[in-house]
């Protein structure tokens, strides 16, 4: 309930959220949420906030969290 809102107002953007149709080779069927940002730099910041990291000390160790912040492709 805190951790979405504090992306949202760090101005992450979600784009998908949810368990995988399928997965393939080294591919987990684990609960997933892909969150935009306007860069690496803000995704970071965002990560770092008092609002995400609240958030995770309120859920402690209720969930196992895998996070990654990748650079996007330029665009083709």
């Amino acid at each position: 309930k805190l951790a979405g809102p504090a992306m949202r107002a760090a101005g992450g953007r979600f784009l998908a959220r949810g368990m995988p149709a399928r997965a393939f080779e080294q591919g987990a069927l684990e609960r997933l949420t892909v969150i935009e940002f306007d860069s690496v730099a803000a995704a970071v910041a965002a990560y770092e906030g008092e609002a995400y990291q609240a958030a995770l000390r309120v859920l402690g160790d209720g969930a196992v969290r895998d996070l990654r912040i990748i650079e996007a492709a330029p665009a083709a």
